[in-house]
């Protein structure tokens, strides 16, 4: 294991590894893993890595752990959209990370993966996490193959089909009367009051979360945007640290400009980056409800990803979210949430943005088949038994 200790970028206070802690104690900020690099580049390289199966197994030193869960996470594709490219008459590329193809359907596995490795290796007996669905039913399939209790609470507009996939992992499940934030508050102080130990975004997830950036860098070296839902911020700070590892252990150089997409109705990293100043919170309901964070716990290290990579953050209506998640569906055969298809409706926005002849990655982050039907376009016809099909189909 090469981990060194646990910091704090925000006040700089310092805990040993072995401490049990999710928050920084004097100013609570979140908190970050810090490695040992001078050892990682004496024991790991580009055929090191080479050598192992492409997967999320294949980053295992750059974990906290000693090993990881595993149900077959990461190695997901990255595909050229070359229907879209055309449609639109983009002057770059862009290519598709498919994150749903992870075996919860989105990329949260990555981060339930380690994180739970860490709660087993920390001797948790019980969890507790708040979650608008996806990082719900991750958890709970994680939870489940170890034999963790693994309690959800989740937001009263929460899709019926996640709560239902979480429920079907064996989870407890408890609809609160508000919003993300609200159940993120209440786990929290389960865990300060009664011991449960805290899953969600927090420092370990983002360790198993950032290996969706080493296999960018490695599927598509010469990346120069990486375009990212923002929700808690999560995605797009460990996307970056990523990167940041790869270079500082000299395994590969990207060092693409990382853009944080966020729902209109809900953008308080949008808006903080917009007018350069800090993140307010703020309350809003959108169709992308797995983006519905009012106050991202990652959301400062969303907004140093963002500026340290040279980038921007933008934000999509709902309407654009829509039309995007159709048209993945209709042109290039991705059936995406509505939060899934957010970072391609930013692409769409910010085309006049992205440098002419750039290699563009894009998350898409979680499976169409996890909304209700009520939110995809058209309708099903029903037929008698004998139809005339010459009539019908011409």
């Amino acid at each position: 294991m090469h981990e060194k200790s646990i910091t704090c970028s925000s006040c700089g206070m310092e805990y040993g590894f072995g401490s049990k802690i999710f928050r920084c104690e004097r100013c609570g900020a979140s908190l970050e893993v810090t490695y040992d690099y001078a050892k990682l580049r004496r024991d790991v390289s580009l055929g090191t890595l080479h050598s192992r199966p492409f997967s999320h197994a294949r980053y295992l030193e750059f974990y906290p752990v000693k090993s990881i869960l595993s149900i077959g996470e990461g190695g997901t594709p990255l595909i050229r959209a070359r229907n879209v490219e055309r449609l639109y008459k983009l002057k770059f590329e862009v290519w598709f990370k498919l994150e749903m193809q992870n075996p919860t359907g989105s990329f949260k596995d990555r981060g339930s993966s380690v994180e739970v490795a860490r709660a087993l290796e920390q001797k948790a007996r019980s969890a507790v996490c708040a979650s608008t669905g996806n990082m719900g039913a991750s958890l709970s399939a994680y939870s489940g193959i170890s034999n963790l209790p693994c309690y959800i609470f989740t937001p009263e507009d929460a899709a019926d089909t996640k709560l239902k996939q979480i429920l079907a992992h064996g989870a407890r499940v408890y609809q609160i009367k508000g919003d993300y934030t609200a159940a993120a508050k209440l786990v929290e102080r389960a865990w300060k009051e009664n011991g449960h130990y805290l899953l969600g975004d927090y420092l370990f997830r983002r360790e198993g979360t950032k290996s969706v950036g080493f296999e960018i860098a490695e599927q598509l070296p010469y990346v120069d945007y990486v375009f990212c839902p923002v929700g808690n911020g999560t995605l797009i700070s460990a996307t970056w640290k990523a990167f940041r590892e790869f270079r500082e252990t000299r395994i590969m150089k990207a060092s693409p400009r990382m853009v944080g997409i966020q729902a209109t109705k809900c953008s308080p990293v949008t808006r903080a980056f917009k007018t350069k100043s800090s993140i307010k919170p703020m309350s809003g309901r959108t169709i992308a409800v797995a983006m519905e964070c009012g106050e991202p716990l990652d959301g400062t290290r969303a907004l140093n990803a963002i500026s340290e990579s040279g980038g921007f953050s933008n934000d999509v209506t709902d309407k654009e979210i829509l039309k995007a998640r159709e048209t993945l569906a209709r042109r290039e055969g991705i059936f995406a949430e509505p939060a899934g298809a957010a970072a391609f409706a930013g692409i769409l926005k910010s085309r006049n943005i992205v440098e002419k002849g750039s290699k563009v990655a894009c998350m898409v982050t979680g499976h169409g088949l996890k909304t209700p039907r009520t939110d995809v376009q058209g309708s099903v016809k029903k037929l008698p038994a004998n139809p005339d099909l010459k009539k019908l189909l011409g």
